[in-house]
């Protein structure tokens, strides 16, 4: 018979074959795979004794305990484990280490990330009386060769002998683990070993046992692009505008919650060209416009937006489209200000709000607790939405940011719930952080030129307050703004161009209402490249036709239904599609189950405007000009800080080529142009400022 020493390092059940393989060793590099099988023709009380094995290994796998598992010489399956007795003869005992980024399990489950900020959590037991207090330091490295890096503990924990072995009651709790925070984490192994626990009264080394040393990987991501617009409205005459908090923590706590070692983040102001009190709807059909025009002017195609709307004037309830294939078109807009909700008290609710939002853009639906809908095909795993179903397996863990005074944090896995959710207390659970992770890989892989695919996501109900969505604070929000606003038909057709002229690429944005039918079309934008057919679908058409009236074409579309209608509500969404239209086109209409529920007059001259300037202006900057008076013209104004290789917009849809421009956006001491551009939903003409340092 043969003995085979060391931890459980790592422990496999096979359901469909009734069969659990378990690595034993002293390191996770160093390890001998063993088994335990149910037979078909075992008795049952082989069955139990083999079940209790491995309920022994999985207990010593959570407790970190050494193991002894006997099985013949010449074979890998097991017939006896013991283990150690919990505690030795030193006086502080290793229960277990933990190395966490957000979420994770004693097992270490979750794929740890290159670059993402990521603690160690050092659990430790007193097991006499009385308790002490202790600080730490551990060594790190990346090879067996290399010099261990030596990092201090950012607390004191109180060992008390009561809590000792009470794993538990200690990963639920972040002052009772010692906490070490990584200085950097690159692609690669990386080994950790307590190099001291000292106590804080006598400032005497403690010795200490069950000493464990788990060696981790650290995983290349890709990183989350995104783009974050802030609408301003105005409202009884007062301005209302996400505040720079607001912007802060959005991307902190995407930061600190999603799977992504690197954030590529920007933000602008943009005035909502909606009447308020708007809807989701309308602002995520300017941020789609916004969008398109952005990635016609060389914008990386893998970057996500996100509308904020303060809700200093009203609130405005969020929605997002839900694409099932990798789409990071798919757009979304939420509310945003200081409310707590009873439970988060950093001063802006947009954070996780958004965090829910851009959740269903990377294409998580609805797991269905507290008051909404299932839409998760895939079955949410854990209870109530909780982010576990019992304490002795995930526990969140928010890593905290100093620059924005935000403290560790340890998130109880049954107390805490999955973003997606409508509950209370809402954090990433390992189902959404790994589904996010590889949507993120996917659209990484589509390259900055990738042209992703369109799938309208499902309609959901609004759920009621105390889990439920965080509209019950405005109980009145629901059903405001949902109103589609009116548009007048634009203006008159001019003559065609010559014949044999090429096709022009245009997008064009609606919002629209499936139920009704009704919709608004809301941009109509030509397209510097050529690009493919966009959101080609069955939900509506574009009919586009000549000066006379003559058909010249009809463009069947999709409609990516809003993530956040309630049990009854009109089916909503938005139509993000990219055509290819005559250049004698005049006039395309919405068409929504065979009836035209608006026009868009298209064509005709396109005014000439006169030089820019750039003015000083309460919120920073304001590019004003002037230009000859012409129906059905609009306007949009892009910046560039890299000399033109690129253009975001930065305001679309103005009726004058005027518009305010926030300063904040740009480096101190970037050289930036910005560009107003005329069109006539056909036709484009575009005049550049002089460059400026900002």
């Amino acid at each position: 018979m043969a003995t085979t020493s060391g931890y459980v390092q790592r422990l496999t059940l096979i359901q469909a074959s009734d069969l659990a393989c378990v690595w034993v060793g002293p390191s996770p590099s160093s390890t001998e795979i063993l088994t335990v099988l149910m037979a078909a023709g075992d008795s049952e009380a082989v069955v139990r004794h083999k079940r209790s094995l491995i309920n022994l290994l999985a207990e010593a796998q959570i407790a970190r305990r050494q193991v002894e598992v006997q099985h013949p010489d010449d074979s890998a399956a097991i017939d006896q484990v013991s283990y150690a007795p919990p505690y030795g003869d030193a006086p502080v005992q290793v229960d277990a280490i933990e190395v966490t980024q957000g979420i994770q399990d004693l097992a270490h489950s979750v794929p740890l990330l290159a670059g993402k900020r990521t603690v160690v959590r050092v659990y430790l037991s007193h097991p006499a009386s009385p308790g002490i207090t202790v600080r730490g330091e551990i060594a790190v490295r990346s090879g067996p060769s290399d010099v261990p890096f030596v990092i201090q503990s950012e607390n004191v924990a109180v060992l008390q002998p009561a809590e000792a072995g009470n794993l538990p009651i200690k990963r639920e709790d972040v002052d009772r683990s010692l906490n070490f925070v990584l200085p950097s984490t690159q692609e690669g192994p990386l080994g950790i070993e307590i190099a001291s626990i000292t106590d804080t009264v006598t400032d005497l080394d403690v010795a200490f046992s069950g000493d464990y040393r788990p060696a981790v990987w650290f995983h290349a991501s890709a990183p989350l692009r995104l783009r974050v617009v802030g609408f301003r409205y105005t409202q009884d005459g007062v301005a209302h505008v996400p505040t720079p908090l607001d912007f802060a923590l959005l991307q902190s706590w995407l930061g600190r919650a999603f799977p992504a070692g690197t954030l590529f983040v920007t933000t602008t102001i943009a005035d909502a060209t909606a009447a308020v009190p708007f809807n989701c709807g309308s602002i995520n059909a300017q941020l789609a416009a916004m969008r398109v025009l952005d990635m016609d002017a060389g914008g990386d195609e893998r970057t996500h937006y996100y509308g904020l709307v303060s809700d200093g004037g009203f609130f405005m309830r969020g929605c997002a489209g839900v694409p099932s294939e990798p789409s990071p078109d798919a757009v979304g807009s939420g509310p945003t200000g200081p409310g707590t909700w009873g439970w988060d008290n950093d001063g802006s609710y947009g954070d996780w709000y958004g965090g829910h939002e851009l959740g269903h853009t990377y294409g998580r639906r609805h797991p269905g607790f507290c008051g909404e809908s299932m839409s998760d095909l895939d079955n949410y795993p854990f209870e109530n939405g909780q982010l576990a179903n019992d304490n002795n397996s995930f526990v969140g863990f928010d890593v905290g940011d100093p620059a924005n005074g935000i403290a560790m944090r340890a998130l109880p896995g049954t107390q805490w719930h999955d973003v997606m959710t409508y509950c209370s207390r809402q954090w990433l659970s390992a189902y959404t952080y790994l589904g996010i992770r590889r949507r993120l890989a996917a659209e990484d892989a589509l390259g900055p030129d990738g042209v992703p695919g369109p799938a309208p996501g499902p309609g959901l109900e609004m759920a009621a307050f105390g889990g439920g969505r965080p509209d019950a604070r405005f109980p009145h929000a629901a059903r405001r703004g949902e109103a589609a606003e009116a548009r007048p038909e634009r203006g008159a057709a001019a003559a065609a161009p010559a014949e044999g002229a090429d096709r022009v690429t245009v997008s064009v944005v609606a919002t629209v209402n499936l139920t009704r039918p009704s919709g608004t079309i809301r941009h109509v934008t030509p397209l510097e490249r050529r690009r493919p057919p966009k959101d080609v679908g069955e939900d509506a058409v574009l009919r586009v036709s000549g000066a006379g009236g003559e058909a010249l074409g009809e463009f069947p579309v999709a409609v990516r239904l809003d993530s956040e209608l309630m049990e009854g509500e009109d089916r909503k969404g938005i139509i993000d599609a990219i055509v290819a239209v005559d250049p004698a086109a005049r006039l395309i209409e919405l068409v929504v189950d065979g009836t035209a529920v608006d026009r868009y007059g298209i064509g005709g001259g396109v005014p000439r405007m006169k030089a820019l300037r750039m003015e000083s202006a309460a919120e920073g900057l304001r590019v004003a000009g002037e230009a000859e008076a012409a129906e059905g013209v609009t306007y949009a104004v892009q910046a560039s800080s890299d000399d033109g290789a690129s253009w975001q917009t930065l305001a679309i849809g103005l009726e004058t080529p005027s518009a305010e421009i926030d300063r904040s956006q740009f480096a101190a001491g970037r050289t930036v142009r910005v560009r107003v551009i005329a069109t006539n939903g056909l036709q484009r003409s575009i005049v550049m400022t002089d460059a400026f340092k900002t």
